[in-house]
């Protein structure tokens, strides 16, 4: 006569372990096909010879999501393997990669993107299988796919005076940090600016709708492939159902108004927050996580020729905190110098 097992049991724990080594397993190997198609990665940071570094950073040097936890390692001083993807020639697409943000959603308990909102935000728009940045700790065997979460996580690890998102105004950078996250990068960054067209000669080469289209035909090119792979297909069709979604509704006339009127306001209230903090940064005399997300976001816009937002004095206050990010060697090593980081 059979009996059931009482919950804790031995045999439920080892059965417990077994799919913890699996797991585990599961991210080694990954990252193991990621560094056959990448190459083992250049160790950035302050690395002692033949070290392997406790983080795998998965990025593109172009990537504005890329960008930040590129900051925030340089700010932290630590040290990761650099594995550079290319996202024009869609290697972000690559089934080894693609199956490793699939561990990562599933474990931050994040649902597939479906849809796209403008902005590169998962919170507000879900879980992209397709895009960087990806962390791997190798250390705590985690996957971490969002940027803003891996810039908490790696915060989170540092002794507390190192940190850059004190206890004490957490509430007020957090507010920052969601606030630079739903920006409408995307839309600002591939679509059609009202009036004249600032950004790079080579930006303004396709229109938005034919670079989300692009993504929605190599996603096409991925299901055929691989029909016969569940995990893959799912990953897949989330990715098509975004950009088709981008395609059909972001980058109208109204649309791409309405996201320059968001980054008009957002820098507005910026300039504000600047005018009463007393110092360069936001909360005081030290760079904290909230200035090293406005900084990235800014020399972004800038680099899109859209520093007329606050140049010239329309916004005294966030240019001067431009003049001063951009003097940041964070800043400077992460985005300004990183070779092809700008447009």
């Amino acid at each position: 006569m059979s009996r059931e097992r009482p919950p804790g049991s031995y045999e439920d724990l080892k059965a417990g372990e077994h799919e913890v080594t699996k797991m585990l397993a599961t991210v080694r190997s990954l990252a193991e096909d990621l560094s056959a198609a990448l190459g083992s990665g250049e160790v950035i940071g302050p690395a002692l010879p033949q070290e392997t570094p406790r983080f795998a950073l998965y990025h593109a040097a172009n990537s504005i999501c890329s960008q930040k936890v590129r900051v925030v390692l340089a700010q932290l001083q630590l040290s990761y393997s650099s594995h550079a993807l290319n996202i024009f020639a869609g290697e972000t697409y690559l089934p080894s990669y693609v199956r490793l943000r699939l561990l990562g959603c599933e474990r931050g308990g994040l649902p597939l993107v479906v849809a796209h909102t403008g902005s590169t935000s998962t919170s507000a728009g879900g879980c992209d299988p397709a895009v960087v940045p990806t962390l791997v700790d190798r250390q705590a065997d985690a996957v971490i796919v969002d940027s803003k979460q891996i810039c908490l996580y790696l915060d989170a690890l540092v002794p507390a005076p190192r940190r850059l998102r004190p206890v004490s105004i957490q509430m007020a950078i957090d507010a920052e940090l969601d606030t630079v996250d739903n920006l409408p990068n995307y839309q600002m960054l591939v679509g059609q600016p009202i009036g004249p067209d600032m950004r790079p000669e080579k930006l303004k080469a396709n229109n938005g709708v034919s670079f989300s289209m692009s993504k929605v035909k190599r996603c096409d090119r991925y299901l055929v492939e691989f029909a016969a792979d569940p995990d893959l297909v799912r990953a897949y069709q989330a990715k098509r159902s975004k950009e088709l979604m981008a395609a059909e509704h972001l980058f109208s006339e109204k649309a791409m108004e309405n996201a320059y009127d968001r980054a008009r306001g957002a820098c507005a209230a910026l300039n504000n927050k600047l005018k009463t903090s007393q110092s360069t940064w936001l909360a005081g005399s030290s760079v904290t996580l909230a200035d090293l997300f406005w900084a990235v976001e800014l020399l972004r816009m800038k680099n899109l020729g859209a520093a007329y937002i606050w140049e010239q004095n329309r916004l005294p206050a966030v240019q001067r905190f431009v003049a001063a990010a951009e003097g940041l060697q964070s800043v400077r090593s992460a985005v300004l110098d990183w070779p092809g980081s700008q447009f």
